[in-house]
């Protein structure tokens, strides 16, 4: 998924995009984060996710599993 996007976006697969707001990856799913997160990032159990851009918020794990090769800050 690429461009700019505004508000609440599901996330499965790989995200090139910029989001300001929040994201969430859903139970189960696989998701790299390549692009920018402007906002908060939610994990739900289950899911695994890959951050190799940029998250500037916060993160929610709640049971996923996530690798950071990118950057995080906040």
């Amino acid at each position: 998924m690429k461009g700019m996007h505004r508000g609440d976006l599901t996330i499965e697969g790989k995200f090139e995009g910029m989001l300001d707001g929040t994201a969430i990856v859903p139970a189960g799913a696989t998701a790299e984060i390549a692009g920018m997160i402007d906002g908060t990032l939610i994990v739900e159990p289950g899911a695994t996710v890959l951050i190799s851009g940029m998250v500037d918020g916060e993160i929610i794990d709640r049971g996923g599993q996530i690798t950071i090769t990118g950057m995080v800050s906040r």
